[in-house]
């Protein structure tokens, strides 16, 4: 045993040349296990995951090795379907604001609609602004929605009480919000209202922080180009970064002090605007970027890591999903929600497995 720990401390840092050491190397008999030890390896180890593993592998100063707590986790890139959620009263899903993994808020832009895991309607509103990314939730449970007349407003989760946090007061008009569980800021993307078609729209972004006073805007990249033009929906990455789905540019990454860092637009160059048109988006909890492509044969959820890489497109079709529109992620069980533009059923798949590697 003593030399077979040797000879692995030798070839730590050489992933390929352990390998074929262990391979070759007769390797202890193993201790036996109680019977209630369970191991379920749901994919197939490759050298790619374990080389993954190691690189991951810190000696410290005492000699233990410590694992990242993410390497743990393994997305699962061709998706497997858990159930279809019918909510009452519901159109289609337009987007979807998690309370709680059984507790979600739901609009089809007409009704805003808390409904269970069942599909039952627990509660309903009515004065939502028929625009897409209108409503978050906040750490308490409470609702944040834009209303009819393009104001902001709260309702609270313990006695359902309404009440104006943001008053409109211009033309700007808050077209998509988003609550940073982090800080506590609320993220809302502006647009103004020119009263005029032929001209282009001035967009940004804003920061309120807790007790709803700006605090930080974007508009503009280093050179002076406007950053967005067509915004649909906001989140916040665990890194800072906030991410824009807009139908005209792409999805649209800034740092958290608002530095541009990139603007995804498919995994083909030269689309026409309409072909690749990012609409419901959320992150989970490895900072990958999820978000949905709900027109002509792109039709599904991409996934691409937190500096724009591709990761994994999981087509919504073979689920019976036509135009994926509201994108909603679990982080307690990794599933992901995704409501349709045509019926009212919600589909919901596995993200992400947790991964068991065996060095």
């Amino acid at each position: 045993m003593t030399e077979y720990v040797q000879s692995y401390e030798e070839f730590a840092n050489k992933p390929v040349k352990f390998l074929l050491l262990i391979k070759k190397t007769p390797v202890p008999k193993a201790i036996e296990l109680p019977d209630n030890i369970m191991f379920n390896f749901l994919d197939e180890i490759n050298i790619r995951d374990i080389n993954d593993f190691l690189d991951e592998l810190k000696i410290t100063e005492g000699g233990k090795r410590k694992v990242k707590k993410e390497q743990m986790l393994k997305l699962v890139h061709r998706g497997m379907l858990k159930k279809y959620v019918a909510v009452s009263d519901l159109n289609h899903g337009v987007h979807i604001s998690f309370v709680a993994p059984d507790k979600i808020w739901v609009s089809d832009g007409h009704s805003l609609i808390l409904t269970n895991s069942k599909g039952n309607k627990l509660y309903h509103l009515s004065d939502v602004n028929k625009n897409y990314g209108v409503h978050t939730v906040n750490s308490a449970g409470d609702l944040i929605y834009v209303d009819n007349d393009w104001n902001i407003n709260k309702l609270n989760a313990v006695n359902a009480t309404k009440s104006t946090l943001i008053q409109r007061t211009d033309l700007w008009e808050p077209w998509c919000i988003y609550h940073s569980s982090s800080t506590g800021d609320l993220l809302v993307m502006m647009r103004h209202d020119t009263r005029d078609p032929t001209i282009i729209s001035k967009v940004k972004f804003i920061r309120y922080n807790s007790k709803v006073q700006p605090v930080q805007t974007i508009q503009y990249d280093s050179s002076g180009q406007q950053l967005y033009r067509e915004p649909m929906y906001i989140t916040e990455n665990h890194n800072g970064d906030i991410v824009v789905s807009d139908r005209r540019e792409g999805v649209v990454v800034t740092d958290y002090k608002g530095k541009y860092r990139f603007t995804y637009t498919g995994p083909a160059r030269g689309l026409s605007f309409g072909m690749f048109s990012p609409h419901g988006i959320c992150v989970d909890v490895l900072l990958n970027i999820l978000f949905c492509i709900p027109f002509n044969y792109f039709q599904s959820v991409y996934t691409i890591d937190k500096d724009g890489h591709l990761l994994a497109i999981i087509s919504t079709k073979k689920y019976g999903v036509i135009q994926a529109l509201g994108l909603g992620y679990d982080e307690k069980n990794h599933l992901v929600l995704v409501g349709s533009g045509k019926t009212n059923r919600l589909c919901v798949y596995r993200h992400i497995e947790r991964q068991a590697y065996l060095a």
